[in-house]
């Protein structure tokens, strides 16, 4: 059974096409560079996020293939070279797609019962690359998290979601810390400044003061399924996701006495 002091990350938002997969992937790396085990699991049809943590391609069987054919889903586990561990959503039919989404719907705490299955060290960060809220599985992502990661884009559409933001916020458990991390920004434009500054008048200290800026080395990275922190140091962007990793690992709980790592993800 997955321990209690494991910690579940939501990585949400309301707004499709955010960067919630590239930021999941870098995050999970990053924490895991520090030496805390990380999980990262891909909640989104679209199965990319093992494309950004090596995959040379997109995983036909996943946890929901399994899932659909009534089998263990932590089987589908894989691990990279900077051993991060991850669970594709693989390939699924849309008959299959939608017995799992009637799943979802008729069971609110189906990926809580699922995350339970889970054996994983003590002190492992479980993150989990949700869906566009309000998804069922980025609801339930957002009812199981220890820590909650919203994820906008400086946009006038950004500006206008408070009120979203703020409704999934309240699915979060009472005292879970979580913070607003704006993606891709490029301050040459006047309407993302804009955006920006309003941004942070809505949301003040909950909007992180790293933004990640969007820069041509996350797409060469992303490209040779690297991180841009070991890709290109130097990098502004770099600068922007070792802050965010670093809340992360200041508010995630306290991980019990190291000992030696078992592999991630096994059979309960």
């Amino acid at each position: 059974m997955m321990a209690t002091t494991a910690a579940p990350i939501a990585i949400v938002s309301p707004l499709g096409g955010a960067g919630r997969t590239t930021l999941t992937a870098h995050l999970a790396t990053l924490v895991a560079m520090q030496g805390r085990p990380c999980l990262a699991i891909d909640l989104c049809r679209q199965n990319t996020l093992g494309r950004h943590l090596g995959a040379p391609e997109s995983n036909q069987t996943g946890w929901a293939t399994l899932a659909a054919q009534g089998q263990w889903w932590g089987g589908a586990a894989l691990s990279n070279s900077d051993t991060v561990g991850w669970l594709p959503f693989g390939a699924v039919s849309l008959p299959e797609l939608a017995a799992l989404q009637h799943a979802w719907a008729l069971s609110p705490d189906w990926l809580q019962n699922r995350l339970q299955d889970l054996d994983v060290p003590a002190d492992s960060a479980i993150f989990l690359d949700t869906p566009t809220w309000p998804a069922p599985l980025s609801c339930q992502a957002m009812a199981v998290a220890s820590v909650v990661l919203i994820v906008l884009e400086a946009s006038d559409r950004a500006c206008h979601a408070q009120a979203l933001v703020e409704q999934a916020l309240a699915q979060a458990p009472a005292g879970v810390p979580y913070a607003i991390a704006i993606n891709r920004i490029d301050p040459r434009r006047p309407s993302q400044r804009t955006a920006l500054q309003t941004l942070r008048a809505q949301w003040g200290d909950v909007l992180l003061p790293y933004s990640v800026h969007e820069d041509e080395n996350i797409a060469q990275a992303c490209g040779q399924a690297a991180n841009v922190c070991a890709w290109a140091p130097q990098a502004q962007s770099s600068h922007d996701l070792q802050g965010i990793s670093q809340w992360l690992m200041n508010h995630l709980p306290t991980a019990p006495q190291a000992t030696a790592h078992t592999p991630l993800v096994q059979p309960a």
